[in-house]
């Protein structure tokens, strides 16, 4: 009779160094690729974040620039053009930056130098020549008027003058009964009452501001301020030249045709983003005004 033996033998110690081996190289590999997934999914949600804003800075801008019956922009021209597209925020600027009022009229220059813009600064577009066309104004600020319909205004306060003629509109401090405004903060005014928009770039800020013909006084060109409650976006690039920051909204001017190019620029996250475009005016005496 044979006897059967069962084997009791299990792993062998090179075995198992083999196991534990294949299955570290196994859990290494799957850590790396969910490691390098999340850093793409990362990547890609800021990047979509970027360009989200960036969208919407640029859509703000053109839409508005599109509606403008004035412009008004305050920059900067400089001696050798900023490079946005290598440059990282808060870097040296070169070259030597001036700052220049552009301005529609006599009328808006007047205005700027009855409050203390010194003349030589100030730049009818008019007056620019063709070649001016190409030059780069580095936005400090753009200040654009537009047309709404007057019932649009959210508030009529204490500023204005009722008058027996003029334009009807309801009053917002006294429920149910309609005032006649004629003459507000020396603006005269008709069925369509004017809103300011006014754009304020400020490093990698640019604050968005409205304001309506009641809310505006004389010679308040300028117009407008900017804090964290106005903020519109924070994802521009910037450079610094002295104390000053430089933001990456530059601007050209074609008067002739009634447009303005935009060139923006953007960094979040080491991502760079750029858009850039021509907005036509659709009123074309804005920026001819002769």
């Amino acid at each position: 009779m044979t006897k059967k033996t069962k084997s009791n033998n299990g792993f062998t110690l090179i075995e198992l160094v083999i196991a534990i081996a294949m299955l570290a190289f196994i859990m290494t590999a799957v850590s790396a690729l969910m490691g390098s997934s999340v850093l793409s999914f990362r990547k890609n949600k800021a990047n979509i974040s970027i360009q989200n804003s960036a969208q919407s800075a640029y859509d703000k801008l053109s839409d508005t620039i599109m509606q403008a019956k004035r412009v008004v922009i305050i920059g900067y021209q400089c001696s050798a053009d900023v490079d946005f597209d290598n440059a990282k925020p808060g870097d040296a600027a070169g070259g030597t930056f001036t700052s220049h009022y552009y301005v529609p009229d006599e009328a808006t220059k007047k205005e700027l130098t009855d409050s203390g813009i010194t003349e030589t600064n100030i730049i009818i577009f008019s007056d620019m020549s063709p070649a001016d066309k190409d030059t780069k104004i580095y936005i400090q600020k753009m200040i654009i008027d537009i047309s709404v319909p007057i019932d649009e205004i959210t508030a009529v306060n204490s500023s204005y003058t009722e008058s027996t003629t003029g334009v009807e509109v309801d009053d917002k401090l006294h429920a149910g009964k309609k005032v006649k405004i004629n003459k507000i903060s020396d603006g005269v005014y008709d069925a369509n009452d004017t809103m300011r928009c006014t754009f304020t770039f400020d490093g990698k800020n640019m604050y968005y501001e409205r304001q309506y013909a009641l809310q505006i006084g004389k010679n308040d060109v300028m117009g407008g301020s900017f804090n964290e409650n106005n903020l519109f976006s924070n994802v521009f690039n910037y450079v610094t030249s002295g104390t000053t920051d430089i933001s990456g909204c530059v601007a050209t001017v074609d008067s002739k045709n009634g447009a303005i190019g935009l060139n923006l620029y953007f960094y979040d996250k080491k991502i760079r983003y750029t858009t850039n475009g021509m907005v036509k005016l659709r009123n074309s005496d804005v920026l001819e005004n002769n």
